[in-house]
C-alpha cells in the first residue's frame, strides 16, 4: 500500500506546479507620453514650380495603332 502516498505527493506537486503567472516576470513599463510638434510661426514656402512633364497619349484600348 505504498501507492497512496506516491499518488498524493504527485497530485500535490502537480497542483503546486499549476500555480503562478505565465509569461515573463517583468514589471510593465509606463507609457511614454507623445509630444506633438510645436506650431511654427513662420509660413511654409511652397516648392518652386517646375515645367509640366510631357505626357504621351495612351494607345487605343483595342490594341490598334493609328
Amino acid at each position: 500500500m505504498n501507492a497512496k502516498p506516491l499518488i498524493a505527493a504527485t497530485a500535490i506537486a502537480l497542483l503546486l506546479a499549476a500555480c503562478g503567472n505565465k509569461g515573463p516576470l517583468v514589471m510593465p513599463q509606463k507609457p511614454v507620453p507623445v509630444e506633438e510638434p510645436a506650431p511654427t510661426d513662420t509660413p511654409v514656402e511652397p516648392a518652386p514650380a517646375t515645367a509640366p512633364a510631357t505626357v504621351e497619349p495612351a494607345p487605343p484600348a483595342d490594341g490598334t495603332h493609328g
